[in-house]
């Protein structure tokens, strides 16, 4: 009777065994496939964040809907003060351009050639504030006293300056453009030929101009 009972108490005690082992097989499985879900989930995250990061970025830039204008000055049409320029832009904040100018002030004459090149801060070409530089020729006249009479003299030189700046776009589209600045010039060459026709360093320069942007 004893063996049976003993006999009947190791085959329960094999029972337990194996269905513990079976249930630690069982949370071990589970475990693992628990791991593996998280890993994959963590990996599709880091995969989503990645691709987020970038479209992130392009959306955060500042659209630049124009990065050409033309401009003339509308004061040309009631004085004798006449100016057009264009301007494009050739990197971020960047731009080169050129203008003309001919402008009439009692018996004085300019006439302007300058290439110039402008960085906007904001780095919105065409708008707002920018400083810039500039390299010229100009062609100075004048009347000078003789002894037979006042004669007109002049004077070609180049010229190198700075530029401080401010456009703005207006309209429905952004499209019309009223630019204003102010500039210094130094004159470069003779400096008697300079003093005799009272020219003087620097030429202060005033910009007005509205254009169209595209």
């Amino acid at each position: 009777m004893a063996k049976a009972n003993h006999a009947e108490s190791t085959m329960w005690q094999l029972f337990y065994a194996r269905v513990q082992g079976r249930e630690l097989l069982s949370s071990s499985f589970i475990r693992q496939k628990e791991e593996r879900t998280v890993r994959r989930l963590t990996v599709c995250g880091l995969l989503l964040f990645a691709a987020w990061l970038p479209a992130r970025g392009q959306d955060s830039r500042i659209p630049i809907p124009y990065r050409t204008y033309v401009a003339v000055n509308p004061l040309g049409i009631p004085f004798n003060i006449a100016a057009a320029e264009v301007e494009s832009a050739v990197a971020s904040g960047i731009t080169l351009g050129g203008a003309v100018s001919y402008t009439a002030l009692g018996h004085d004459r300019y006439t302007t050639f300058d290439g110039k090149v402008r960085y906007y801060p904001s780095e919105v070409v065409l708008q707002g504030f920018s400083l810039g530089a500039s390299v010229g020729h100009s062609r100075y006249s004048t009347l000078v006293g003789g002894p037979g009479g006042d004669i007109r003299s002049g004077l070609d030189y180049n010229t190198i300056g700075l530029l401080v700046d401010y456009n703005a776009l207006l309209g429905a589209r952004k499209r019309f453009v009223v630019g204003t600045g102010l500039g210094a010039k130094r004159i470069l060459g003779n400096d008697d030929e300079r003093d005799r026709l009272g020219l003087t360093n620097p030429v202060v320069t005033v910009r007005f101009v509205v254009g169209l942007a595209f």
